[in-house]
């Protein structure tokens, strides 16, 4: 099976955590963190802040260098996309959803954060939740 590979953060700031917005395929907002496709070159760290920046406009600072990995099907189950997220805080900026791509930012509450993610991405928080807190 294919494999697809994106790189991102998760971006804590104090009991707060930043989730981006953006449309699923039927239209409902799916939420989940800064991410995008790794570039031919990058480093899995490069691609997570670029990515971040392009997707929120904030420069960010990995506090974490080792990646929580998480895996899931995608194109109807013909792929795999494995996402490598990296704990961060933000350095500077203000942040900016990306046009045609993040509908809404938010920071979210720790406690409140379930109520956003789908199960995948709650695994991938609660092993932030683990190293971070």
């Amino acid at each position: 099976m294919k494999h697809e590979k994106s790189c991102g953060t998760i971006i804590v700031d104090q009991d707060k955590v930043l989730l981006i917005g953006a449309k699923d395929d039927d239209e409902k907002t799916f939420w989940s963190f800064p991410k995008g496709h790794q570039e031919r070159g990058e480093t899995s760290i490069e691609t997570a802040l670029r990515e971040t920046f392009e997707e929120v406009s904030l420069n960010v600072e990995i506090i974490d260098r080792v990646p929580i990995i998480v895996s899931h099907s995608i194109h109807s189950g013909t792929a795999i996309k494995d996402i490598h997220l990296f704990i961060a805080k933000v350095k500077d900026g203000k942040i900016k959803p990306q046009a045609g791509e993040v509908e809404q930012c938010w920071w979210v509450n720790f406690n409140e954060i379930d109520d956003y993610l789908t199960d995948y991405y709650k695994e991938t928080w609660q092993e932030a939740r683990k190293r971070r807190i």
